[in-house]
């Protein structure tokens, strides 16, 4: 295995944003199938991907310095309980022949003929050109090792070895891939690698491109993958249902059975709480621990507002570490959760289950929350018009939050309560 140091792409897309790790085809599918014949459980596939990106990391190191390798740092990476369970998982990877794991070196070894069994080779002949090396990025390196669904973990494999090559020193991130041959290569659900898909255009790392549907049905969908994906730019996709179309010819509802039922006493009791979309999406109304919505994680005054009631029923102690674990599991769940991050998150705050959040998401917190405290104590420069008050001087943020509140929920969560929050509120 090759490694690339960090480096910008920019225009000439010469390397992906943060680097990249060049990984050969076949030991990307020989781990796949390692986990299908269950050999491997799913973390220690994750531990393998961790694996590689501990390589990537000392690709710059001086000649002479010895580089040390510890489990502690894979934690950092895949989350969880750690210690004994990570180092059973290193033990089943050196079995399958996946990794050489020592203190100080770590090889993935060449995929050889002798040791492919036929799982692997049925892979391989539906793969074409799998010996080539792959830039796989090491940020979605770090998002598989982070706790990726195994569906999500095969759609991005098969998007690297469809639409990612490295040609002339130049990284090109464009190309076609069927869903029914990442079913039929991985052996997943072809409804949940539609999923997975979807999940990966929502956070921003895939790009659907246009094509015809001829097109489509001959070679699949044409995609290019974000070689600038940034973990801050994952935002939890809102799921709207479609309106349904109305027809302006066809006669007025109801056009069948048009014999009302007798039975009116049945489901006449109107539901409990607001109806509509506002009640759908969560808009309009305060942020509550019980009904979690999309628009709690992505806002910081919303999630200051989560934190403060967790604060009061004891989920949290209040401490700034509390408050970086709260924002890192937000992080956490908004780039793995594919179905229900809102659900996701629920849980790990309930649970207080803090230990998966993974370095990125600690780092992606501290990010937003920096951000958050400078949008809100930054005075206004900027010279505009006298007659008509900017919303920085009405004292609001670009997206409409008053900055007294974001003020008051982190004094407030930083030195307990206080008077200031109520009267902000």
């Amino acid at each position: 295995m090759n490694t690339k140091c960090d480096a910008r792409a920019g225009d000439s897309l010469r390397k992906p944003a943060g680097g990249f790790c060049l990984v050969s085809g076949t030991s990307l599918l020989r781990a796949w199938a390692a986990y299908r014949r269950g050999d491997l459980r799913l973390v220690d596939l994750r531990v393998w991907f961790a694996c590689l990106e501990l390589v990537a990391r000392r690709c710059v190191a001086k000649k002479g310095i010895r580089p040390k390798y510890r489990i502690e740092e894979i934690r950092s990476l895949v989350g969880g309980a750690g210690g004994e369970h990570l180092r059973h998982s290193v033990a089943r990877l050196e079995k399958s022949g996946l990794v050489k794991w020592s203190d100080s070196c770590i090889t993935v070894p060449k995929c050889d003929g002798g040791s492919q069994v036929s799982d692997l080779l049925r892979m391989c002949e539906l793969v074409a050109n799998h010996r080539r090396l792959v830039p796989v990025p090491r940020r979605i390196v770090r998002l598989i090792a982070g706790g990726a669904r195994r569906v999500v973990i095969a759609t991005i494999l098969a998007h690297l070895l469809r639409c990612l090559y490295y040609r002339n020193g130049r990284c090109e991130p464009e190309g076609s891939c069927k869903a029914s041959w990442i079913a039929e290569v991985f052996d997943v659900s072809l409804r949940n690698v539609k999923t997975a898909r979807q999940h990966l255009v929502a956070i921003g790392w895939l790009v659907p491109v246009v094509r015809g549907q001829t097109y489509l049905n001959r070679f699949g969908q044409r995609a290019r993958i974000n070689l600038e994906w940034s973990r801050d730019d994952v935002s939890p996709a809102e799921k709207r249902s479609p309106r349904s179309r109305l027809s302006a010819t066809g006669s007025a509802p109801p056009y069948k059975d048009k014999k009302l039922s007798s039975r009116f006493d049945q489901h006449q009791k109107p539901g409990h709480g607001p109806a509509g979309a506002f009640a759908k999406q969560g808009r309009g109304r305060n942020p509550t621990l019980r009904h979690i919505v999309a628009e709690d994680l992505r806002e910081p005054c919303r999630l200051l507002e989560l934190f403060r009631q967790a604060l009061s029923i004891g989920l949290v102690n209040g401490s700034e570490c509390d408050r970086l674990r709260f924002f890192a599991t937000a992080e956490h769940a908004k780039a793995i959760g594919t179905r229900n991050p809102c659900g996701l998150f629920a849980t790990l705050v309930r649970r207080k289950l803090w230990h998966y959040a993974t370095l990125d998401d600690e780092d992606a917190a501290r990010r937003r929350l920096r951000a958050a405290s400078q949008a809100a104590t930054r005075p206004r420069t900027d010279s505009l018009s006298r007659n008509q008050p900017s919303r920085e001087s009405r004292g609001l943020m670009p997206d409409g939050t008053d900055r007294t509140v974001i003020r008051a929920l982190i004094r407030e969560s930083l030195f307990g309560s206080s008077d200031g929050v109520s009267k902000a509120a």
